[in-house]
């Protein structure tokens, strides 16, 4: 018998069970014996053993933590290599727990777009490279039966004069008529209007005001020869020279919420016949080859918040034909950015597919179809309204609650996990010393 023993039983004086305990401070249990029939009993041992209680003895036997004495632990280098990688590797997954809890998410949901009488906002920037300002013109229409024409006009749109290589001309080049006053003109002197309805001052004193005449009763103008006005302002001979120029047009307008199209067409549009048309004479009669070849650096219905990709932002059409018509097809859907701070951001997103055709009509072998004839060369932009919205939602990615379990989860998953590994290399250990001490 060894004092090494995990436990012994031997018979005491009154013939009971008593187990012996290889530590030298157990309190509770006989620690010497030399006769079985006569147990000997350390006093102090005796005198420090705890009283009974009976909530304890009721208790225990819930308890499935037992425990052990400090002495019948047995330390070993590979538990202690266990112990030093648990602790880095719960520190790094920790770790991990902590950044996935700050990283924030937007959440989309869909819901029905029940918003009623508002506007929309369309920024773009477009550069047209092979095609003067002065034929070039913006028109804005919707199903309401509203529309807005040559809103190139307007001051919240900058239409910008370029050079072939796309770099922006002096801004005092702008304006292709004369601003200062004919001086020389008599006080008294009104010029005709040649058949069309004159101003409310009652005189076509410019060239201007004489185009702006033909287009109110749908006439062609041409390019101005045989009119006093534009003969004194050299129209025809600052038309040739801009003839070998680009444009640029960007700025933003507002339209219904309803379905609609804008479109960049040459000359001045007006309204024949309850139809929308452009005066096409300059733009297909000129010496110098004009196309619609265009750049599209943004196109956006509604303020972006930095973190939408537009679809059509970038796009670029190259083309040498005159007579050709650019559709873009646009769906947009309103959308909304809820953040965490509390603050809102209402905004549109779109979706887009395009489409080009000959107004000339003919085969198009390429795409295996046959085009009608007719239609207006330009660059055209019909957008639908979707019925629902989506509401993009800042979030993280996990609750606090979710932390806190994911936290301990680690914690107790590498505990148990380095439990069974050091129990199995401290198991083969002991199996090797034993082989070798047989």
């Amino acid at each position: 018998m060894t004092l090494n023993s995990a436990r012994l039983l031997v018979h005491s004086e009154s013939g009971n069970l008593f187990p012996l305990l290889s530590s030298l401070h157990c309190p509770h249990y006989p620690r010497y014996i030399i006769d079985p029939s006569t147990p000997v009993v350390d006093s102090q041992c005796l005198a420090s053993r705890p009283p009974r209680s009976m909530g304890k003895g009721r208790f225990s036997t819930f308890d499935a933590f037992s425990k052990t004495v400090e002495d019948a632990k047995i330390r070993t280098a590979s538990g202690g290599v266990v112990t030093i990688t648990s602790l880095v590797m719960i520190f790094f997954l920790i770790t991990l727990e902590l950044i996935d809890y700050r990283r924030v998410v937007m959440r989309p949901e869909l819901i029905v777009d029940k918003s009623r009488g508002e506007k929309l906002t369309i920024h773009f920037n477009v550069t047209f490279p092979k095609m003067p300002c002065e034929l070039l013109t913006l028109d804005v229409m919707d199903v309401s039966g509203e529309l807005q024409a040559a809103i190139d006009d307007s001051h919240t749109i900058v239409k910008s004069r370029l050079t072939q290589d796309l770099r922006q001309i002096d801004s005092r080049q702008l304006s292709l008529h004369s601003e200062e006053e004919a001086s020389h003109l008599a006080p008294d002197y009104c010029g005709p209007c040649y058949g069309a309805p004159p101003p409310d001052s009652g005189c076509c004193n410019a060239c201007q005001e004489v185009k702006d005449a033909y287009a109110k009763v749908g006439w062609a103008f041409g390019d101005g020869t045989t009119m006093e006005q534009c003969q004194r302002e050299h129209y025809k001979e600052k038309l040739d020279e801009q003839a070998h120029e680009a444009c640029n047009m960007a700025g933003s307008f507002s339209v219904n919420k309803v379905v609609g199209n804008f479109h960049f067409a040459p000359g001045r549009s007006f309204s024949a016949n309850q139809m929308h048309v452009h005066d096409l004479n300059e733009y297909m009669t000129s010496s110098y080859k004009h196309s619609f070849k265009h750049i599209i650096h943004s196109l956006s219905f509604g303020s972006n918040p930095g973190s939408l990709s537009n679809p059509l932002d970038g796009h670029e059409a190259a083309t040498d034909e005159t007579s050709l018509n650019y559709m873009y097809f646009l769906k947009v859907v309103s959308t909304r950015f809820e953040y965490m701070n509390g603050n809102l951001f209402d905004t549109n997103q779109y979706s887009v597919t395009s489409h080009e055709r000959n107004i000339m009509g003919g085969t198009d072998n390429e795409h295996h179809v046959v085009h009608a004839r007719g239609g207006i060369p330009g660059v055209f932009f019909s957008y639908d309204i979707s019925p629902m919205r989506v509401i993009n939602r800042e979030q993280r990615v996990k609750s606090f609650g979710g932390l806190v379990a994911g936290i301990c989860s680690v914690i107790g998953g590498v505990i148990s996990i380095a439990a069974m590994v050091d129990r199995g290399v401290y198991v083969m250990s002991e199996a090797s010393k034993a082989k070798k001490m047989i």
